[in-house]
């Protein structure tokens, strides 16, 4: 497979605190990536050192298969990016920061441009400052991918916007990118976005990768069983491989699965039981669980 990210043993640390800690990551080529983790988790700083803005302190790897240490420039110049907060010049119009960063690409998509400002309702002629925060996120959004990027990082991308426009801003995203085979890294904690159009997710937390896998694996996979047995359970029923965690409910166990769920669901349906049902889980709920539950995301 090809990778639009290859990295190994990325660690990112400030006076002995591990911001990012041995992370690796692979982002197949094409895909719409998402990047999950509470406030503080270290998705900013991965992001930052993917895109050459600050220099990791050990480890590395490829973006687009080029060096990132060494091949950093050319890693920006096909790398669309846009913040949680854009900075723009609030002193010019938006259409004097559009020429202005048309400057520095070979390549300007003027007539997609136009396309989105008319689908925003975004007057070029005012000036930035003037812009309220969802108007300047949708500014930003346009000049990340007027270049033509192979790869589009997002961070936090969504906020700020009322429900309409982020409605139009993941539609751009699936008819825009994906469809012309760009790869996506979307870092969001709106997790009903990410669902919407990812199709890799990763969660981290406290700088290090916990899970890295498919929102189809995800959903098909990672459910819970709400098993009541006639009588205990052999314990081995309970120790099957792909059981994540037991917990009990009353009378009721719940078996977290993530993986061979169709092979433990059959098992439990040879063993004697009063209530045999299967519990789905959305990504928010998945998100609480790998997260340890009850965090702020």
């Amino acid at each position: 497979m090809a990778w639009a990210i290859d990295v190994k043993g990325l660690t990112k640390e400030y006076n002995g605190f591990k911001a990012v800690d041995s992370l690796d990551l692979q982002v197949p080529q094409g895909s719409v990536f998402g990047f999950l983790g509470p406030n503080g988790s270290g998705k900013t700083t991965t992001i930052r050192m993917l895109l050459g803005i600050i220099k990791a302190t050990s480890g590395g790897g490829k973006i687009l298969n080029l060096d990132m240490e060494k091949d950093s420039l050319k890693i920006r110049a096909q790398t669309g990016y846009m913040s949680e907060l854009p900075e723009m010049y609030g002193y010019m119009t938006g259409e004097e920061i559009i020429k202005f960063c048309q400057g520095f690409y070979p390549y300007w998509d003027r007539e997609m441009v136009d396309r989105y400002a008319r689908l925003f309702h975004l007057s070029l002629k005012n000036k930035i400052s003037s812009f309220s925060k969802g108007m300047k996120s949708q500014l930003a959004l346009i000049l990340a991918l007027a270049p033509g990027p192979s790869l589009l990082i997002l961070d936090e991308p969504t906020s700020g916007l009322d429900p309409i426009k982020r409605v139009q801003f993941l539609n751009i995203i699936i008819r825009e990118i994906v469809t012309s085979g760009k790869t996506v890294f979307f870092s969001s904690h709106l997790l009903g976005d990410v669902e919407r159009v990812c199709d890799q997710v990763a969660f981290i937390k406290e700088g290090r990768l916990i899970k890295t896998t498919s929102l189809d694996k995800l959903k098909t996979q990672e459910k819970i069983i709400r098993v009541v047995f006639q009588k205990e359970p052999p314990p081995d029923l309970l120790e099957k491989p792909g059981i994540k965690k037991v917990e009990r409910d009353g009378k009721a166990y719940l078996i977290y699965v993530e993986e061979n769920f169709d092979e433990i669901f059959a098992a439990y349906e040879k063993v004697s039981h009063f209530i045999l049902e299967v519990i789905d889980q959305n990504l928010e709920e998945l998100f609480i669980d790998y997260m340890g539950g009850g965090e702020d995301v």
